[in-house]
């Protein structure tokens, strides 16, 4: 005879149907920023980046000297660029199931309200990541060299501020702006002035401009009104890709990235990534309650990865 299920055992049926339909809709929220950062596991509350300069050029190196003696072995030391901090912070949100929704056979009622609520958590990190760019501009969110992440007066390193970068446009998204931007990532240099250079190779837009950036990108002919007949497109042979962030609030800011560099420099800190578990807390007689959990960092150590144009018209 088949034991009857007493209450403080119905919860825990309920639970594989709500992290099922929880997981399932986290994952289907759309992120296409955070497919650009490098993501990592961290083990400790904090996590630290400690930028670092390049080598410059590798010299010839002679076997022996005139003497017949062997040659030395030039040992390169790098300077120290800036130091960022990435604090994980907490998130956390439940659902509550009454019992009633079990004892009626309501799933489907069961499963919306999973449902929402890893909508609530893939949209939390999706927003996250988007924000990197979304305060690009703004003073209030500084990198470790004390200002935002596009800005026209990078410091090159701590022993070397006089000497600046830009990273900073404000023209409006065009054929001609993209071409110049590609231009200006090629003739960055490093901290010792040598050519880098930035290879942008992701073009990254808000909804608003995504059928502009699919004719900058795309079209057979240079998508201008001055282009002569059969002009090529120089942009499209460029294999640009084009991620489309529902997430960027800005209708007029554009971003072009190194994805390579992005993958090194705009970072990802997962501690606790997001689980799902039944509150042992519940009123099980009447009320199961399920708490989501997140706990993450995340940001920038170095600006080398994207050009920004706050365009007039859009927000800071």
């Amino acid at each position: 005879m088949p034991t009857p299920m007493i209450s403080e055992q119905w919860p825990r049926h309920v639970l594989p149907i709500v992290r099922k339909e929880w997981y399932q809709k986290m994952l289907a929220v759309p992120s296409p920023i955070l497919s650009l950062l490098g993501i990592d596991t961290s083990r400790a509350s904090v996590e630290y980046s400690q930028g670092i300069g390049d080598f410059g050029l590798v010299p010839e190196y002679n076997s022996a000297t005139a003497e017949g003696e062997p040659a030395s072995i030039p040992y390169d030391s790098f300077n120290p660029l800036y130091e960022k901090t990435f604090t994980h912070k907490e998130y956390a949100k439940g659902v509550a199931i009454e019992r009633k929704l079990w004892d009626d056979d309501q799933r489907g009622n069961i499963r919306r309200r999973a449902a929402n609520l890893g909508l609530s958590f893939g949209t939390t990190i999706a927003n996250h990541a988007a924000s990197i760019l979304n305060n690009a501009f703004s003073s209030s969110f500084l990198g470790g060299d004390g200002v935002a992440l596009c800005h026209d007066a990078h410091p090159n390193r701590p022993s070397d501020t006089g000497t600046t970068f830009d990273n900073l446009g404000t023209t409006a998204f065009s054929y001609n702006a993209v071409v110049s931007t590609l231009q200006l990532g090629k003739r960055l240099t490093d901290d010792r002035g040598n050519p880098l250079p930035i290879i942008f190779d992701t073009l990254v837009v808000p909804i608003e401009l995504e059928a502009s950036a699919y004719e900058v990108t795309n079209a057979i002919n240079k998508p201008t009104a001055a282009a002569a007949v059969n002009e090529a497109n120089f942009v499209g042979s460029q294999g640009l890709r084009t991620l489309v962030d529902p997430y960027l609030t800005d209708s007029n800011n554009w971003f072009m990235v190194d994805s390579r560099q992005a993958a090194q420099h705009a970072l990802w800190f997962w501690r606790v990534r997001p689980e799902l578990t039944l509150d042992p807390a519940s009123d099980y007689n009447l009320v199961s309650r399920y708490r989501g959990y997140m706990r993450y960092s995340f940001g920038w150590d170095d600006w080398r990865w994207v050009f920004g144009h706050q365009v007039t018209g859009g927000s800071a």
